[in-house]
């Protein structure tokens, strides 16, 4: 973020801001179709990194949905890796132990 984005942006009454930095797709096999996984990538005011991503997954082999904590990190490709692995390390496991993959193992972030 430049320094005149973050001049333009201070204000009294504004407590934080990130600014949107970039968006991938990301398409998983499942039951003969393909599901689409967004990522966004943010600068945060302090000049790091973090991701949000469309759903999460739930697998058969997982009690409740995987969420990680919006973590910031130096560089926007750690980011992007940390949310690529937040669904794809879940996702190898379940296929690796036998399960079809399926559009239900993906659960919609609400504030996505």
């Amino acid at each position: 973020m430049s320094p005149h984005e973050k001049l333009a942006l201070r204000h009294p009454r504004i407590v934080a801001f990130h600014k949107f930095y970039s968006e991938y797709h990301l398409f998983f096999e499942v039951t003969q179709d393909r599901f689409r996984v967004s990522i966004r990538i943010y600068e945060a005011d302090d000049g790091r990194f973090f991701f949000e991503q469309s759903h999460y997954i739930r697998t058969p082999l997982q009690d409740s949905a995987h969420m990680l904590k919006a973590d910031r990190h130096g560089e926007a490709h750690i980011a992007l890796s940390r949310g690529v692995e937040s669904v794809t390390t879940y996702y190898d496991d379940a296929v690796g132990q036998g399960h079809e993959p399926e559009a239900s193992w993906f659960v919609r972030n609400g504030v996505y």
